[in-house]
């Protein structure tokens, strides 16, 4: 389950409203760009914007503001308030919104919500906010007659799958959420983003069981800022482990091998990172695996073409050696950037990186492989560079908790000996490695069947899962892992 922070943005700062209304405003500050900062800092996947001048006005007032935060944090942002055209939509998805969210206009115009619903598709959700059962409209301004049911009735018979409910009576009280309305809004089969009145880690507890009906994530907003709530002890509390599909690509393809290998052709970048995403996965890792070796910087054209075409969270490695480089990814759309082979010739640039974009940015890479001077069953590993090709001298476990120091916010963690085998997670390596540091450490390197993917949890520790193989050829999908992997205790986001 998604823990969103919202950022309200009216008159040019970030506020909060006490149950919709503008005569009852709390400011907490007048940067709200720097506020979007620190929640990314802090773990948040994703934020919830809504431009509340833009509600009342009936049109974007604030898209400046949006474009500041999504370009400073690299989060998919959700963005809502005064977006009634397409035209309003397309400025929302230029100022770089990964989705907007629509309130009046869904009641009001249901032909321009097929239009946008043709040009965007699942970028387009719709907001339900309710104030005694019925729907409200304009900034909560006006009741639309209609339940809740009935709207979301109508969404589905539209094409939206999914919408951001708001209890209007319980937003900014932090008097806990309606939990029967939102189980009843789940009941016509739409998918939900609950928000108003969260006001205790117990109110997410609550939540929780809904996320097999359907519940995505819940939006947290003055319980926040005012300290009811910690970001850290919310994410724990709704936390899901990851699952990510990872495309190699050389030559504008992607392909795999075995240990570095003999790599096959699998098929399109674009092509799979959509399938991936209607199945469910949680982020998606491009790895330019021949950049570095081949002396040149990541392609930026297939960065920014799957992208923009995303609204799951992209991390991109390979021909990163600088602050430009990681500059120029995260400018072409990437969320995170990895950086490996470079980070261990220059240390220095992951503490750089994390300083210029921020530790939520920063993922540092480690490959790894049994140490040759090692028993095999010794439990030691030495970290390889250049696409696994050279050998260094470092002790795994030590570069972890290096990396870590220097400010690294994430670890993909991979198994050169078990790349691409199938067999199963290094699950030593990954309890060792997971054992040493804070920071999330993401298990790659060998999965083939379901049961390795919950030991990379249960076993490993680890945070999230990669895998590459056993996707792109069809043995297992993402969709059939979580529901494994949900029915055996691990809490995945279905």
């Amino acid at each position: 389950m998604l823990v969103i922070p919202a950022i309200d943005i009216h008159n040019g700062k970030c506020v909060r409203l006490f149950q919709g209304d503008f005569g009852k405003v709390t400011e907490y500050s007048d940067n709200p760009v720097q506020i979007a900062r620190g929640w990314a800092d802090q773990g948040a996947q994703m934020l919830h914007v809504v431009d509340l001048d833009g509600a009342k006005a009936g049109q974007p007032v604030n898209l400046d503001v949006v474009s500041r935060i999504a370009g400073e944090t690299g989060l998919p942002v959700q963005l809502g308030g005064g977006l009634r055209t397409p035209e309003h939509a397309e400025s929302a998805f230029a100022a770089g919104a990964t989705r907007v969210i629509l309130g009046t206009a869904a009641c009001d115009d249901s032909g321009i919500l097929r239009e946008l619903i043709r040009l965007y598709g699942d970028r387009i959700m719709v907001s339900i906010d309710c104030d005694r059962g019925m729907v409200m409209t304009d900034g909560w301004l006006r009741s639309s007659r209609l339940t809740a049911g009935e709207l979301a009735r109508r969404m589905l018979d539209l094409g939206i799958r999914t919408v951001v409910y708001t209890d209007v009576s319980r937003d900014g009280t932090l008097r806990g959420v309606n939990v029967d309305a939102i189980a009843d809004l789940l009941s016509t089969g739409v998918s939900v983003i609950a928000a108003g009145g969260v006001g205790s880690p117990d109110d997410l507890r609550r939540l929780k069981p809904l996320k097999r009906q359907g519940l995505l994530g819940v939006i947290i907003g003055r319980a926040l800022y005012t300290g009811a709530i910690k970001l850290a002890d919310a994410l724990r509390v709704a936390g899901s482990r990851r699952i990510i599909p990872c495309l190699d690509t050389k030559d504008g393809r992607v392909v795999k091998g075995v240990g570095f290998k003999r790599l096959k052709d699998a098929g399109d970048p674009l092509e799979l990172a959509l399938a991936y995403e209607d199945e469910g996965a949680d982020e998606l890792v491009l790895l330019d695996i021949s950049a570095t070796e081949e002396g040149r910087g990541t392609c930026l054209d297939a960065v920014r073409r799957i992208s923009s075409a995303l609204s799951i969270p992209l991390t991109v490695g390979g021909g990163i050696g600088s602050l430009d480089d990681a500059r120029r990814v995260l400018d072409a759309g990437a969320c995170k950037v990895g950086i490996n082979t470079a980070a261990v010739r220059n240390p220095e640039l992951v503490e750089a990186a994390a300083r210029a974009f921020g530790s939520h940015r920063i993922v540092v890479a480690i490959d790894a492989a049994a140490s040759p001077d090692a028993n095999p069953d010794a439990g030691r590993w030495v970290v390889c560079v250049s696409g696994g090709k050279q050998r260094t001298q470092l002790d795994l476990v030590e570069w972890a908790r290096t990396v870590e120091r220097l400010g690294a916010g994430e670890i993909l963690l991979t198994s050169i000996d078990r790349d691409g085998a199938t067999g199963g997670y290094d699950l030593c390596q990954i309890r060792a490695v997971s054992q040493a540091v804070s920071i999330p450490v993401i298990a790659s390197g060998g999965a083939g069947a379901l049961e390795h993917f919950r030991s990379a949890f249960v076993e490993g520790g680890a945070d999230a899962a990669l895998a590459a193989s056993v996707f792109h050829f069809g043995v297992l999908r993402v969709g059939e892992v979580k529901e494994y992997l949900a029915k055996e205790g691990v809490d995945v986001r279905l």
